[in-house]
């Protein structure tokens, strides 16, 4: 394992060394555990907004697929939508 060195607010060591008190850790473990949260955390996230441009994505086609060779106005019908917030494509 590597050594690092980090600066932070006395304040941020004081309330860390109360938890590593109280749940029997030392710092290096209670920011270890920090970092894996939060790198898990971010992972899920980048995961998540995959998923959202994934169903973007779909809801375009959709909307494209219902359009295709028609007098479709499109700048009209989203100026609509936007006026009704309760509205879903489907």
């Amino acid at each position: 394992m590597r050594k690092v060195m980090i600066t932070m607010p006395e304040e941020f060591l004081a309330e860390m060394d109360k938890v590593a008190k109280r749940e029997h850790r030392n710092r290096s473990e209670l920011i270890r555990d920090a970092v894996r949260r939060y790198l898990a955390d971010a992972q899920e996230q980048t995961g998540l907004r995959r998923e959202a441009i994934r169903r973007a994505l779909r809801l375009q086609e959709v909307a494209r697929s219902k359009t295709r060779n028609t007098s479709f106005d499109s700048v009209r019908f989203i100026r609509e939508w936007r006026e009704s917030p309760g509205k879903r494509l489907e």
